[in-house]
């Protein structure tokens, strides 16, 4: 039976947008000699959680959702968020909404506001107070673009909520540097299937020299496919790295039940390491990559990200010290990794057919 194809374009037009929680907002600001523009942009999953616009209650922003409670999402942004240019407070007009989609399929509502100015303005103060609203670890990130000006950026989020930018100079190349630095280790922190990946890796304990492979192994694996996915050398799907990170875990955890040698696993380390470093990538993307320091950006972030993956080995290192030679290391480590894989089945489960049931 032939399907009609006017049925088909209504599917594709009514149906959510099969995509991962991204967990970013956007806010855009464009000054010309007359006008602040400001673009905010909201993804479907907090659409849904934050903002009420699920009406039927199935766990996904169909468009039409989306376009009814355009006005509601407005009066919420309106009240919390402010906008001063050169010291003084800026009324923010409306001037309409759209959907649309990002690269990886993800359906965003687009706002959009304007601000009546004379000349271009030396500083703007942003300060989105509806982060506040947002939940733990949402990100912002706020450019300011001006015409023959270098492009300014800062990432915001529910703890630092206000950003003052001094658009009239050249952005400091260190804060910068800095501010990358930070986002790689709260990422890693925060990258909760990271951290399984790399327990379920080390938990059946080996040599010292074992680890220190293990790790350095992953740390050159994922340092490559993060530069080359984070400058579009290479360049895959979004939902077949993080499904292939999910992968990975299930894997190295279900391995846990008949490993017998540990010194080759620095290799299945620096395999598996490639698929993560383009989930890193990813989240550079999300959260937007500057135009000048781009190659120091990205080395800071993955220093972040180094910084707190060595961090979390050595807390889980005495774990791994004690299970190894405790009379328990069997239960300990068949205990640990199922619990490892159970959770690398559901992401693999959620993220290959674009779910949304795991708790973390």
């Amino acid at each position: 039976m032939k399907i009609p194809l006017s049925f088909c374009a209504l599917l594709l037009w009514l149906m959510p947008a099969w995509a991962h929680q991204i967990n970013t907002s956007y806010t855009t600001v464009i000054n010309t000699p007359d006008t602040v523009k400001v673009m905010v942009a909201i993804d479907e999953s907090d659409l849904a959680r934050y903002f009420g616009l699920d009406r039927n209650l199935d766990g996904y922003i169909w468009r039409d959702e989306a376009l009814q409670g355009a006005g509601v999402v407005f009066d919420r942004l309106r009240t919390g968020m402010d906008l001063a240019v050169d010291g003084r407070p800026a009324a923010l007009q409306e001037r309409g909404s759209e959907l649309g989609q990002d690269r990886d399929g993800n359906l965003f509502l687009y706002l959009y506001y304007v601000v009546p100015v004379r000349g271009l303005p030396q500083t703007l103060d942003l300060e989105l107070g509806f982060l506040a609203e947002l939940g733990e670890g949402h990100k912002n990130l706020a450019k300011v673009l001006i015409p023959d000006k270098p492009l300014q950026q800062a990432v915001l989020s529910r703890e630092e909520r206000r950003h003052h930018f001094v658009v009239s100079e050249p952005v400091e190349l260190l804060d910068q540097v800095l501010e990358f630095i930070e986002l790689g280790v709260e990422h890693i922190f925060l990258g909760y299937d990271h951290i399984c990946f790399l327990l379920a890796l080390i938990i059946v304990g080996g040599r010292l020299i074992d680890l220190i492979k293990i790790v350095t192994a992953f740390t050159l694996a994922h340092s490559i496919t993060l530069i080359l996915a984070a400058l579009q050398v290479v360049v895959l799907p979004s939902r077949l790295i993080e499904s292939g990170i999910a992968l990975s875990i299930v894997y190295v955890a279900a391995e846990n039940f008949w490993l017998q040698r540990h010194d080759y696993r620095w290799l299945l380390s620096f395999g598996f390491g490639l698929v993560h470093g383009f989930g890193f990538a990813n989240v550079l993307r999300e959260l937007g990559l500057p135009t000048s320091g781009l190659v120091e950006s990205l080395l800071a972030f993955n220093v972040g990200v180094e910084i707190g993956q060595l961090c979390i080995v050595a807390l889980l290192f005495p774990l791994t010290r004690w299970a190894a030679r405790s009379v328990y290391r069997r239960p300990v480590v068949w205990g640990i990794s199922g619990i490892i894989l159970l959770f690398g089945l559901g992401w693999l489960v959620e993220r290959s057919f674009a779910l949304s049931f795991m708790p973390i």
